[in-house]
C-alpha cells in the first residue's frame, strides 16, 4: 500500500511542468479577466486557514441549517488533475475570489460563485527530494493572503509573494535548505506586517524551527529552533537526529501578539536509547513573542514517545469559563488521543479531555519483534484540524481509530542514517482489525466528552462548524458528513468517492452560502483504503445532484 503512494508520487513528477507553465518572475498564464473579487452587503469570506485568526474553523453563515442541509447540492467542481493524488490544499476566499493549490504547488485563483479561473501561477520548483528519498509525499495545503498579496511556501522550502489580482510575482525567498530534507506542505501566517512560518522535515532527522520574515520583502526577522543542536541538552552529540516537525499553520493572538504552534515528533521516532526521558519541546504546544521569537512557554504532551505521537494541529484560541469567570485559552490535540486546553498566557493545563481513540494499555515500547500499540501514528487526533462552536461551547474533533505494530531497526540501521533520509528507527504497520474513525464533542471548559460518533473509516482533514448548528467533516469511507452539532447525529452523508485529507470551509456570496471541500486523500490513505483523487467540490443549497468524484493515478 505505501508503494501504491510512491508510485502515485512519482507519477506527480511528469506533471511538474504542465503546458501552462508560470516561472518565477514571469507574468501568470491565465491573466486575471476581472478584479479580484467585489465585496458585497451579503458576502462573507473566508479569508485564513481557520476562517479567523483564532482558527476555530468557525462561521457565522447560518442560511445552510439542520433542517434543510439535506437539500444541498453541487454548485461547481473542479479537478487538479487525472494523475495527481492527496489533494489536502484548504482554499481561503477573500473579496469573493477563492484562493487555493495543487499538490505541485500551483496557485490558482477562481471566482467562488461559479468556480471559473481568473489565473494560475506555476513556480519552479525542485522535487528532488521525491527520487533521494526524504521529504514525503509532495502536497500544499493552502496560502495565506494578506494585504492584496498571496503568500505561497513551496515543496522545495521557497516562500514566494504574489499579487492578488494578477498571480504576478512580487519576491521569493529561501526558507531552508531542500537538498538535505526540509520541505514546506503549510501556508505561513500573517499579523502585523510579518509572515510566520513553521518546518518540516518529514522526520528526517533535521531540527525543525519557526521564522518570522517581512511581509514586505521575504527579509528573515528572527528564527527559533524547537529542538537543540546536536551535543546540546538532550540531543545526541553523535548521529544526525532532531526533530519537533511544525506541520501545521501557526495560530497568533490578534491583540497580545503571541504566536503558538504545534510540534511534531523527535527523532529516531520509534527508539529513545540517546535521548531518554522528556524531549522538551516535541510533541508539544509551544508559545513565542511574535515580534522578537523569545520563547514563553511550552507544553509536551507525550514522555517519553517512541511511538511517532505528533502535536501536530493548529492550535485554536477560545475563550472558556472556570470558576465563574472568562479565561483566554488555547487547545491542541496530540496523536494519543488526548486534547489540551492551555491559559494562553501561562500554558497552564486548564483542561484535557480523556483519551478519545481507543486504547490498547500501557504502550508498549518497540522492539525488533514488534509491538501492537494503539493508537497507531496516525492517531488518535492528527493533523486535522478541529473546530470550535461559541454557540455550544464544543470543540469538534475527528479522529482515527487505528492501531499498528512498531517494529524497531537493528542497532547498526539505525546507527547509518545520514541526514536527509528518514530517521524512523524501525517500521509501523497496520495491526489487526480494521481502520476506523470517530467524531467527537467535548466541552470547552472541562475537557468533557459532550458526544462521541464512531465512524465506519478515518475521519482526516479536519472540521468546519456553523451557526446553522452543523458540523461538516470528510471520512475516509468516501463521504462528507454533516452531523448535528448539539447531538451527533447525521444529517446529510453524500457520497463523494474519495478519501479526504482537508477540512470543509463555508462563505456566502450575494446571498448564497457555499460549502466547499477538496478531496483526494491523505498519506494515510494507502493505510485506509481510501480511494485517492484530487477534485474541489462545492455546494449549495438546491444545487446539482451529487455524484462520485474521479479518482487520481
Amino acid at each position: 500500500m505505501v508503494i501504491r503512494a510512491l508510485v502515485a508520487s512519482l507519477a506527480v513528477l511528469c506533471l511538474i511542468f504542465p503546458t501552462q507553465h508560470t516561472a518565477l518572475g514571469e507574468k501568470p498564464s491565465h491573466p486575471a479577466q476581472a478584479a479580484a473579487g467585489q465585496p458585497a452587503t451579503q458576502n462573507s469570506d473566508w479569508p485564513h486557514f481557520g476562517n479567523t485568526t483564532d482558527q476555530t474553523r468557525y462561521s457565522t453563515l447560518n442560511q445552510i441549517t439542520t433542517a434543510n442541509v439535506s437539500k444541498l447540492g453541487i454548485a461547481w467542481t473542479i479537478q487538479q488533475g487525472a494523475h495527481q493524488v492527496q489533494w489536502e490544499t484548504d482554499p481561503v476566499v477573500v473579496g469573493g475570489v477563492m484562493y487555493l493549490t495543487t499538490n505541485t504547488d500551483q496557485v490558482i485563483a477562481l471566482d467562488a460563485a461559479t468556480g471559473k479561473e481568473l489565473w494560475r501561477y506555476t513556480p519552479n520548483v525542485s522535487f528532488m527530494q521525491l527520487l533521494t528519498g526524504g521529504g514525503g509525499v509532495p502536497v500544499n495545503r493552502g496560502v495565506e493572503v494578506a494585504g492584496g498579496r498571496v503568500f505561497l511556501l513551496t515543496y522545495d522550502a521557497q516562500l514566494i509573494a504574489l499579487d492578488a489580482h494578477t498571480g504576478h510575482h512580487i519576491w521569493s525567498s529561501r526558507v531552508a535548505d531542500a537538498g538535505v530534507g526540509y520541505n514546506e506542505p503549510s501556508p505561513p501566517t500573517y499579523w502585523n506586517g510579518r509572515l510566520f512560518v513553521g518546518s518540516a522535515e518529514g522526520d528526517s532527522g533535521l531540527r525543525g524551527f519557526v521564522a518570522a520574515y517581512d511581509a514586505s520583502s521575504g527579509r528573515q526577522l528572527w528564527r527559533f529552533y524547537t529542538v537543540p543542536a546536536p551535543g546540546h541538552s538532550w540531543m545526541p552529540s553523535q548521529g544526525a537526529h532532531g526533530g519537533g516537525d511544525v506541520w501545521m499553520p501557526t495560530t497568533i493572538d490578534a491583540q497580545t501578539g503571541i504566536l503558538y504552534f504545534g510540534t511534531g515528533n523527535p527523532s529516531p521516532d520509534l527508539v529513545n536509547n540517546n535521548r531518554p526521558g522528556c524531549n522538551p519541546w516535541v510533541d508539544a504546544t509551544v508559545a513565542l513573542d511574535a515580534r522578537t521569537g523569545k520563547f514563553l512557554w511550552g507544553r509536551t504532551q507525550v514522555c517519553p514517545d517512541v511511538w511517532d505521537y505528533d502535536s501536530g494541529q493548529t492550535p485554536i484560541l477560545l475563550q472558556v469559563r472556570q470558576n465563574g469567570r472568562s479565561i483566554r485559552a488555547v487547545g491542541e490535540g496530540n496523536k494519543s488521543g488526548v486534547y489540551w486546553i492551555f491559559d494562553a498566557r501561562t500554558g497552564a493545563t486548564l483542561a484535557k479531555s480523556p483519551p478519545l481513540a481507543p486504547q490498547s494499555g500501557p504502550r508498549s515500547v518497540p522492539n525488533q519483534k514488534g509491538v501492537y500499540v494503539c493508537p497507531g501514528k496516525f492517531g488518535g487526533l492528527d493533523y486535522s484540524p478541529p473546530a470550535y462552536s461559541p454557540k455550544t461551547g464544543m470543540i469538534y474533533l475527528p479522529g482515527v481509530d487505528l492501531c499498528m505494530v512498531y517494529k524497531q531497526s537493528s542497532a547498526q540501521a539505525i546507527k547509518s542514517h545520514v541526514p536527509g533520509a528518514p530517521d524512523l528507527g524501525g517500521t509501523a504497520e497496520p495491526g489487526k482489525g480494521p481502520a476506523r474513525g470517530f467524531m467527537a464533542a467535548i466541552d470547552a471548559g472541562s475537557g468533557r466528552i459532550k458526544w462521541r460518533l464512531p465512524m465506519p473509516k478515518p475521519m482526516i482533514g479536519g472540521t468546519l462548524a456553523t451557526a446553522g448548528n452543523l458540523v461538516f467533516s470528510g471520512s475516509d469511507d468516501g463521504h462528507l458528513y454533516a452531523f448535528d452539532a448539539a447531538t451527533g447525529k447525521v444529517l446529510w452523508h453524500p457520497d463523494l468517492g474519495l478519501g479526504f485529507g482537508a477540512a470543509p470551509i463555508t462563505y456566502q456570496i450575494h446571498g448564497v452560502q457555499y460549502v466547499a471541500i477538496a478531496a483526494g486523500g491523505s498519506g494515510a490513505a494507502p493505510y485506509t483504503g481510501a480511494r485517492m483523487g484530487g477534485s474541489l467540490a462545492v455546494f449549495k443549497l438546491g444545487g446539482k445532484p451529487i455524484t462520485r468524484l474521479p479518482a487520481g493515478a
